[in-house]
């Protein structure tokens, strides 16, 4: 006579759906998928793997869930998973690869080059956080630096921004017990300025922000006005260069440089010292910023000004003025 054997429904699954099935609905193929994952563990990976290419994207997404769920003996699958059509298997393949790979790098360089921006800024955040940061890597961000994404870029600029500044004005500071008052100002020329667009963003490489550095075939400029209410229709960066004479120095404890408003980013150098910058995105066009510029001036000379500004969108430019403030 023969006797009935029952089963657990997850060995039941792993054994009369292994091959799966591809039953019309998707959810049966996603409960399979999980079972299968539940009996086999780790065995399960090549048919896992297979359902990475399923027609519908919630059997795809389970299979690449199953798989991170399995952890680092999933990584060949994962790397498959990087040239899947659908970004939602590609972007948490791309993160778990980042972590489980010796050297993630080449799937770094991947997902740089992907269609989809949420990749990309992935990968520069990884490449921007490696420290220390090793030569390919450099160039990456070099590449990433490029990119027609205003995020991805922006990323990668920032971490090759070479310059560093930590100064609180004397106003802010916590230690200063008396009260500070503005004693003299010294509104800087809203005409003279000499101007150049820097498309690839990389002026800062080229010395722009030296004394020394000749400007001459620059264009004619003034700020206190946008740079599109003077002819230049531009989304990116620009700089500023002044020389100022100023009179023999007063009485004073600190000297900052005042702006009006930058649209709608900053990056300021005095006498060719950077003295900070003034970028909090987008919402930072319409906003006043102070610099401390108290040990890089020098009075009864001229001083050279460099502004390096920057626009993510609409108008751009020193469109305020702009003065020196003597405290006391």
């Amino acid at each position: 006579m023969c006797r009935r054997i029952l089963l657990p429904v997850a060995l039941f699954h792993a054994t009369l759906f292994y091959p799966l099935a591809s039953p019309a609905d998707p959810m049966a193929r996603r409960a399979e998928l999980q079972a299968l994952a539940d009996a086999q563990g780790e065995a399960a990976i090549p048919q896992l793997a297979k359902h990475l290419d399923d027609p519908h994207p919630v059997v795809r997404r389970t299979a690449v869930r199953l798989l991170l769920g399995l952890g680092k003996p999933a990584r060949e699958a994962l790397v498959g998973a990087l040239a899947n059509p659908d970004p939602v298997v590609r972007l948490p393949a791309l993160e778990a690869l980042c972590q489980w790979a010796d050297d993630p790098l080449p799937f770094v360089e991947q997902a740089l080059n992907d269609e989809n921006v949420s990749l990309r800024v992935m990968a520069v955040r990884r490449l921007a956080a490696l420290d220390p940061r090793p030569e390919n890597a450099v160039a990456l961000l070099e590449k990433a630096r490029r990119d027609p994404s205003a995020e991805v870029s922006q990323i990668a600029n920032q971490a090759l921004w070479p310059f560093r500044r930590d100064v609180v004005l004397i106003r802010d500071r916590a230690d200063h017990d008396y009260n500070v008052a503005v004693v003299q100002t010294i509104p800087l020329p809203e005409e003279g300025w000499k101007f150049i667009l820097d498309p690839e963003r990389d002026g800062h490489t080229r010395d722009y922000f030296k004394p020394a550095f000749a400007d001459g075939g620059w264009r004619d400029f003034a700020i206190g006005k946008p740079w599109q209410k003077q002819g230049v229709e531009h989304i990116g960066v620009a700089w500023y260069r002044r020389t100022i004479a100023l009179p023999a120095a007063p009485q004073h404890v600190a000297v900052e440089l005042h702006f009006g408003g930058v649209d709608e980013s900053a990056w300021v150098w005095v006498n060719g010292v950077y003295v900070g910058a003034h970028d909090i995105g987008p919402e930072g066009w319409n906003k006043a910023f102070a610099l401390d510029i108290t040990k890089e001036i020098v009075w009864g000379a001229d001083n050279q000004i460099t502004v390096r500004a920057m626009n993510t969108a609409a108008m751009g430019g020193i469109w305020k003025p702009v003065q020196i403030e003597v405290l006391k």
